[in-house]
């Protein structure tokens, strides 16, 4: 499950500091560009699982050119995360599932994967798609 959210990086006298303005609590820092990248993907991995867990819903990234900042210490960037890294229990549980024969032969013609099509409707029906 990826996630993309904008962040603004500011220069200070360590490196960078970190802040996604629509994610509360997920600030970080790195002492360059590649080391805030990385930490600033780990918080918002952390944070979002945690709203996920704790049943808060996720919050809608702002657009990148909506985002106010400024330019002479200051760059937004749009930081990535795939959830599933930082879900907890993210083992697989069998489910048995009844569905028309009929439907079940067409799928399987079309190679679709019955497991993943699941997942991907709970998450929908859940609200973490």
């Amino acid at each position: 499950m990826i996630r993309i959210y904008p962040a603004i990086f500011e220069k200070d006298p360590v490196g960078l500091g970190v802040e996604f303005p629509d994610v509360e609590n997920a600030v970080t820092q790195g002492k360059d560009v590649a080391e805030a990248l990385e930490n600033a993907s780990d918080v918002l991995g952390i944070q979002l699982s945690w709203n996920i867990e704790n049943d808060i819903p996720l919050p809608e990234p702002t657009p990148i050119n909506d985002i106010e900042f400024d330019p002479a210490s200051q760059f937004i960037s749009l930081v990535q995360v795939d959830l599933s890294d930082y879900l907890k229990d993210t083992k697989a549980d069998k489910k048995t599932v009844k569905i028309p024969h009929w439907l079940n032969v067409k799928a399987e013609k079309e190679g679709i994967n019955f497991s993943r099509t699941l997942t991907e409707a709970l998450y929908d029906k859940v609200g973490i798609n």
